[in-house]
């Protein structure tokens, strides 16, 4: 027996001893001219005395009547008068300048991104990935146990190991 059965049979004595004073004081109270007025309460279930917990933790809210909300009359939409919109021929006045004609064909060359074509310059050869073994870097770690274990010229440490490591049933 572990000690958690010991605690749980100590309690199970513990309350039928409790529940036989209990009722042996019931046999004696009747007999008083005292308690005799009073009518004999009748015992609660586990359930019932779960139901009146949990009433009284959590309370039932009474439902509110709904608040009238008050009644806005619409207002109707003023008329919304526009006035026409007047159509107009757009005036051109071309002036007749010789600096306008000499620039006019040097911005449309300009139009070019100068980015693209220093990307096409200047291309990156592209590389090879190349994958690396981590495991085969780091330094292996040898557990001084299993040396023990697997050496047989140590057999005594072997044993002595084997029986520190073997689990332990009480």
């Amino acid at each position: 027996m572990d000690l958690g059965n010991i605690v749980y049979v100590v309690a199970v004595l513990a309350y039928f001893i409790y529940q036989a004073t209990k009722k042996k004081r019931a046999d004696e109270l009747p007999d008083s001219p005292e308690n005799s007025p009073e009518a004999p309460q009748k015992g609660l279930t586990f359930e019932e005395l779960l139901k009146e917990i949990r009433n009284a933790q959590n309370p039932i809210p009474q439902p509110e009547p709904p608040k009238p909300e008050p009644v806005r009359p619409i207002p109707a939409p003023s008329p919304v008068y526009q006035a026409k919109a007047v159509k107009r021929k757009p005036v051109v006045v071309e002036e007749v300048d010789d600096e306008v004609k000499h620039y006019e064909g040097s911005f449309e060359s300009n139009k070019v991104n100068p980015y693209q074509a220093y990307t096409q310059i200047h291309s990156i050869p592209s590389t090879p990935l190349k994958r690396i073994d981590y495991d085969a870097l780091s330094p292996k770690k040898v557990n001084p146990y299993a040396e023990l274990l697997k050496n047989p010229k140590t057999l005594k440490q072997a044993v002595v190991v084997s029986e520190i490591l073997k689990p332990k049933y009480f």
